[in-house]
């Protein structure tokens, strides 16, 4: 068993934003290992199983298809990519794309070029694009890769090609979009 300290936080309204505020409250919390639960009792391993089989489950649910469905230990096992690192990663591609788009796409209007950061960007304003739409940010996420320097296509690539993935009708995790 180990034991894992833990600080409590509560949600408060400051200024008309949810902000977390420590309690002051810390709890010293026993986990125990699947082990020790199997060890302890046939209660205990029904248990773990029932809580492994809804974190699969709700993982299920938020993949939201059958090709999004984990099917091995390996890939039920990988860390969601919703980390703040993630998202910062993903917030500077989409600046970096959008320098990109006002000189390779200098001869479209502002609002295309807002229009094709915004799909790269979110992944309900991709998968509710046209065609047409996604054919066009398809194009210029292939040029940005061919004319990234070698550390932009190490830091990005995988955010691209999950794009252009998207774009082309391609299973896409959501771990793309961030």
């Amino acid at each position: 068993m180990e034991t894992v300290k833990i600080e409590l936080s509560k949600t408060v309204s400051e200024g008309g934003k949810n902000v977390r505020k420590p309690t002051g409250v810390s709890l010293e919390v026993p986990v125990y290992t699947i082990a020790e639960l199997v060890e302890h009792s046939p209660a205990a391993a029904q248990w773990a199983q029932d809580a492994i089989q809804s974190a699969c489950l709700a993982r299920a649910r938020n993949a939201g298809e059958q090709s999004a469905v984990h099917s091995t230990i390996d890939e039920l096992i990988t860390k969601a990519e919703r980390s703040g690192e993630a998202l910062k990663l993903h917030a500077e591609f989409c600046k970096a794309f959008a320098l990109f788009l006002s000189t390779a796409a200098a001869d479209k209007k502002q609002a295309v070029r807002d229009v094709l950061v915004g799909m790269s960007r979110s992944k309900s304003v991709l998968a509710t694009s046209n065609e047409t739409r996604k054919a066009a940010l398809a194009n210029y996420l292939q040029e940005y890769i061919e004319s990234a320097v070698d550390a932009e296509v190490a830091k990005f690539g995988h955010i691209v090609s999950g794009l252009v993935d998207a774009c082309n009708g391609e299973s896409v995790d959501d771990a793309d979009f961030e």
